[in-house]
């Protein structure tokens, strides 16, 4: 096998460990908490609870919003991205619903009930390590896809989009930036809580994301 196959088989396999990681901190944290982070399965939690398009499941949504930021990557970002953003979206989507399908309901109930907060208006330590771990491992899985010339299909796509129309513009901080407005969109459905712990998310998400690159930038 040449060296080129080799990088080729590397990066994809990079990539599709970053979707795997990503969707399961999703399936197992944040969907189960209610939390809303600001990325795809967020907007799509805040979708599945909107009086005209409640009708769909929040997985649905996944896969529709998905596809929509799939074909933006196409137009602005060109065929290589497009490519291996196109296996982004299916591995993405599968991973999602294949975490969803086969973990048992008692587990996810035990993590509710962890970071159960009732009325505490502080959040108890179970579920604020919950957070910080999900965080940490979500920034971790963009990381793998954005330093391997993909996008996780999601609100990186767009932050991705900035960048290359700007390369002053952070992706890391656009992609907050952007999930911040995808937040406060879920004032309306989730409350003023959780959209203040899913600030807390995507700071620490994003924190992680532009550390993860800076190092990488200095290594090579």
């Amino acid at each position: 096998m040449d060296d080129t196959k080799k990088k080729t088989i590397k990066r994809y396999a990079l990539i599709g460990f970053g979707l795997t990681i990503l969707n399961f901190a999703y399936v197992m944290v944040t969907v189960p908490h209610g939390i809303i982070n600001g990325g795809v399965t967020s907007f799509s939690m805040i979708l599945a609870r909107l009086p005209l398009t409640e009708h769909l499941p929040v997985n649905a949504w996944v896969a529709i919003v998905t596809m929509i930021l799939a074909l933006l990557c196409w137009i602005f970002l060109g065929r290589d991205i497009f490519i291996a953003s196109l296996y982004s979206c299916v591995v993405g989507v599968a991973a999602f619903n294949f975490f969803t399908l086969i973990i048992p309901s008692e587990v996810i109930h035990t993590m509710i009930r962890i970071g159960h907060m009732g009325e505490n208006p502080f959040i108890p330590v179970g579920m604020a390590l919950e957070l910080i771990a999900a965080a940490v491992v979500v920034g971790a899985g963009y990381y793998f896809c954005l330093s391997n010339d993909s996008t996780a299909v999601g609100m990186d796509t767009i932050a991705l989009i900035l960048h290359k129309r700007n390369e002053k513009i952070p992706i890391a901080y656009a992609m907050y930036a952007i999930n911040i407005i995808v937040l406060l969109l879920g004032l309306y459905t989730y409350g003023l809580r959780c959209v203040l712990m899913g600030i807390a998310f995507a700071g620490l998400q994003a924190l992680t994301l532009n550390t993860m690159l800076r190092i990488k930038d200095k290594a090579a």
